[in-house]
């Protein structure tokens, strides 16, 4: 929709600044008048600099925000207040301004005829699980209900996520901090010991040869390794955005060894617990299948599932079909059979949301431990290399000079 920036005149006389998304400048003029206030200025935002505009004035907002207004307006509707009206009482008490635009965005769509799954879906800033939800609950008649079900949804997938960053903090910490020392020793300390060595005449062994070549290589070439950093910096994100870069990337993340398996149960967790809610909320399992497709961010797990719906077009079971993608583990294809056989698939679903969101909190638990014996070995091997190509020739050096 195109993006304004007006200015109208009060009843009392005073000039007001606004801005917002309108169908047409017509739409603007009859949201104004309809208020008893008189347009002074509009300005229109061309389409390609309307979003860098919202973004800089309006900004976004975090997940937390989104679930406590969803949260929030679910339990206004289900005290029986109008859409309309919720939205309002919303508006004037949220401090985040892109839910506070968003709302007075919703408003006048709503006023225009629109659907609440629409105009949340034109606004842009609520997760594609929201937009479903609403459009189930606008179907059935329980809309108070799924957008409740969608805040639940979201906090989870907020304490997944959070999960999931704790788990890595100490890993990726204890890498960066060996990689400094590492660097320092290289840069600060080894050309000054070397220098001693050399004028010594001490004959080197091959420790110590392999970390002068390496310090040598580092200081004659250090502009050629910053601008390769800094080109990785840069080119990486735009790598990734290109769909085969993307699906080699992810692929490599899933097989990794610890992170793999942290990413592997997080996925799973986000895909069984959204399943597990549009089922509940009485959508087909296709149709659920066709949504969760779209939504989910591991492309090496998206390709591995592409085939699920397929597979239950041309008749086969969906424990059948995990089991074929090769990406499921036999707990989940067993429990998925079970909800076949007694009718309570939706059910079974929530069930391994919950065992794989529990995988991940432990994970974060015991994570330290599983990679401390890895660091710790790591060191030990870095320490053990810096002594023979330091120690070793102080020791020679010191042996010259008692002769």
């Amino acid at each position: 929709m195109p993006f304004f920036i007006y200015s109208f005149i009060t009843d009392e006389g005073s000039i007001v600044r606004n801005s917002g998304e309108y169908e047409s400048i017509e739409k603007l003029y009859d949201y104004v008048e309809s208020s008893g206030n008189s347009i002074y200025k509009v300005r229109a935002i061309p389409p390609y600099l309307s979003s860098a505009y919202k973004y800089i004035t309006v900004g976004k907002a975090k997940d937390k925000e989104i679930s406590e207004f969803i949260r929030n307006l679910s339990m206004y509707l289900e005290g029986g207040v109008a859409l309309q009206d919720a939205l309002s009482e919303l508006q004037n008490s949220v401090n985040n301004k892109a839910l506070k635009y968003s709302s007075k965005t919703i408003i006048g769509m709503l006023n225009d005829g629109h659907s609440l799954s629409e105009t949340l879906t034109k606004v842009g800033i609520f997760p594609d699980i929201v937009v479903s939800m609403a459009k189930i609950g606008e179907s059935s008649g329980n809309l108070d209900k799924t957008l409740k079900d969608a805040a639940d949804y979201i906090d989870r997938m907020i304490e997944i996520k959070s999960a999931t960053k704790r788990a890595l903090i100490y890993p990726t910490f204890s890498l960066f901090s060996i990689i400094g020392a590492f660097l320092f020793w290289i840069i600060y300390i080894l050309p000054q010991v070397t220098e001693l060595f050399t004028s010594q005449g001490i004959a080197l062994p091959l420790a110590t040869r392999m970390l002068i070549a390496i310090s040598s290589f580092m200081q004659n070439n250090w502009i050629f390794i910053v601008l390769f950093i800094v080109g990785f910096i840069i080119i990486t994100p735009i790598a990734l955005k290109i769909e085969k870069v993307k699906l080699i990337f992810h692929k490599a993340l899933w097989k990794s060894p610890i992170m793999g398996l942290i990413i592997r149960s997080s996925q799973m967790a986000f895909y069984f617990q959204y399943l597990s809610l549009l089922l509940l909320s009485g959508v087909t399992i296709t149709e659920s299948l066709h949504t969760i497709n779209i939504v989910v961010s591991n492309k090496f797990f998206l390709k591995s599932i592409s085939n699920v719906n397929k597979d239950l077009e041309n008749g086969e079971s969906l424990s059948v079909s995990f089991k074929k993608s090769g990406i499921f583990e036999p707990i989940a294809v067993r429990m998925v059979q079970v909800g076949e056989h007694t009718g309570g698939i939706d059910v079974q679903m929530e069930k391994l949301s919950k065992i794989y969101y529990t995988k991940v909190q432990n994970m974060v638990d015991v994570i330290s431990k599983l990679i401390e014996p890895i660091i710790l070995a790591f060191i030990g091997i870095m320490f053990v290399f810096f002594v023979l190509a330091l120690i070793s020739p102080i020791y020679g050096m010191l042996g010259q000079m008692t002769r």
